[in-house]
């Protein structure tokens, strides 16, 4: 039997960094791991965080895995599976 399987879209939530991180900056880093479908960054101040999609799951758990508690500009990045 030959598999039809393809990869499923996955989508993370990225906090703990500052207004400082643009979004260019954020999909470097994050496409270093795999193919990304959609970033979108939410600017608020202090509390500013992203979503991050790729488009395969495998890839987001490793970008999730080697990228949370990364200390980015003073900061520490988390990274966990959106709800």
């Amino acid at each position: 039997m030959i598999s039809t399987s393809r990869p499923h879209p996955c989508t993370l939530y990225v906090g703990g960094f500052g207004s400082t991180l643009t979004a260019p900056e954020l999909r470097e880093l994050f496409a270093r791991h795999g193919d990304l479908h959609d970033l979108r960054l939410v600017d608020r101040g202090d509390a500013s965080f992203a979503y991050v999609t790729f488009h395969d799951e495998a890839d987001a758990d490793a970008a999730r895995r080697q990228l949370d508690g990364l200390r980015l500009a003073g900061r520490t990045l988390r990274v966990a599976r959106a709800q």
